[in-house]
């Protein structure tokens, strides 16, 4: 009898630095820019400053003319900026000095807005609203350090992360992002949005929320209240991206009628992992708060556990149309079907779930680049394969037909 093999080829370089995207101008983390940036030595370092809302590896440099009150980052998109959908600009500034910074469209209906003053040595981000100039047809933007002073000296240095253009909130299902200006539903607990410090794998997002945990008591929390009924209608489940630094356990809760709990399973260490919880069984059960525990009942870490988190979201599915995740095919064999994984990387460990996100197979110390599993006796048509290497976890939508 034959065999129909799925050949799974995996990427050798999940880890890339590609372009930033529109609305993203850059976050000195990408490769390249979106835009064209003009200025007077605008460069790509280190990030000497990781403190607060900053925690990325890389950061602009900006030499900046102090002697000339209108020496300019000029950032030319030479066609009309779409302000439709993120008519907010936004970026971090670390200034050695208290300034102000003007920032300017151009090019048609031109509009001037000017910051507050700045903190001195420290991070702070800049947020512009330019929703007065949707349909102005500009096509450049241009910024200006310590505008319209001359007291400086001909190479002040300013830096700058995170230009981008943005929304002023997420929209339902979407709790946050944490690349818009706030969440859909408020988020209570010791968390705040910083510039991704993991930017790499599944997550090469420009910001993600960092929360602090209070890892002595098994207990606290994050609480996002959401004041009236959930409508887990056509969105029963919870997902989100995690980063921990240690193996761990997440707590889903819904609290307000009848309450439901759902584990995770533990986490991978130093490597963002999707996370999903299945709520469907909750329903119209009138619940109106969302709890999670990480690290949940456990006492034995610092008061100051940090972890980090992204993209929470209820969603229909799986997250299965999700960018960078490979939909496969596994055609019927009139005996068994087996998934033949062949990768550049060592596998470590797997992890394969059904449409509804239960744990069917979860296999550790794999070691290989080459093994196979047997989906023979598997009821379900369409499943989620997670790969782990060193280097990176990858997802496959697997069709059984």
């Amino acid at each position: 009898m034959r065999k129909f093999i799925l050949f799974i080829t995996l990427l050798s370089g999940y880890f890339t630095f590609g372009q930033c995207s529109d609305p993203v101008i850059t976050n000195f983390e990408c490769g390249d820019v979106s835009q064209t940036i003009l200025g007077n030595g605008i460069n790509t370092v280190v990030n000497a400053f990781q403190t607060g809302i900053n925690k990325s590896a890389n950061i602009g440099e900006y030499s900046d003319d102090g002697t000339n009150g209108w020496d300019n980052l000029l950032i030319d998109f030479e066609s009309v900026i779409d302000l439709s959908s993120n008519p907010y600009l936004s970026f971090k500034l670390y200034s050695p000095t208290s300034i102000q910074v003007l920032a300017k469209l151009e090019g048609g209906s031109e509009l001037e807005l000017w910051s507050d003053y700045s903190l001195e040595n420290t991070w702070e981000e800049f947020n512009f609203d330019f929703s007065d100039a949707v349909s102005n047809g500009n096509t450049k933007l241009v910024l200006f350090f310590n505008a319209a002073q001359e007291s400086g000296t001909s190479s002040d240095i300013y830096y700058i992360d995170d230009i981008r253009f943005t929304n002023s909130s997420n929209n339902l299902p979407m709790i946050s992002d944490f690349e818009s200006l706030n969440p859909s539903v408020p988020l209570s607990g010791n968390i705040q949005t910083v510039s991704n410090p993991f930017y790499d794998g599944i997550n090469t997002s420009t910001n993600v929320g960092e929360y602090i945990d209070d890892g002595t008591n098994g207990w606290d929390n994050l609480l996002i209240d959401f004041e009236s009924e959930i409508d887990l209608s056509s969105n029963p489940y919870l997902s989100f991206k995690l980063h921990s630094t240690s193996s761990i356990q997440v707590l889903a809760k819904l609290e307000g009628d009848t309450d439901t709990e759902v584990w995770s399973d533990y986490s991978q260490e130093n490597t963002w992992e999707e996370f999903n919880f299945d709520f469907s069984t909750s329903v119209g059960n009138a619940n109106t708060k969302l709890i999670l525990f990480f690290n949940a009942s456990q006492e034995s870490g610092t008061s100051t556990d940090i972890y980090h988190i992204d993209d929470i979201r209820f969603t229909s599915s799986l997250s299965l149309t999700e960018e960078g995740i490979s939909e496969l095919t596994l055609y019927p064999n009139p005996v068994f079907n087996i998934l033949n994984i062949r990768s550049n990387d060592i596998i470590n460990s797997y992890k394969l779930y059904d449409i509804h996100g239960k744990l069917i197979l979860n296999e550790n110390n794999i070691n290989s680049k080459n093994f196979e599993i047997d989906v023979s006796n598997l009821d379900s048509d369409i499943y989620i394969l997670n790969t782990y290497s060193e280097s990176k976890q990858e997802s496959f939508k697997i069709l059984k037909k």
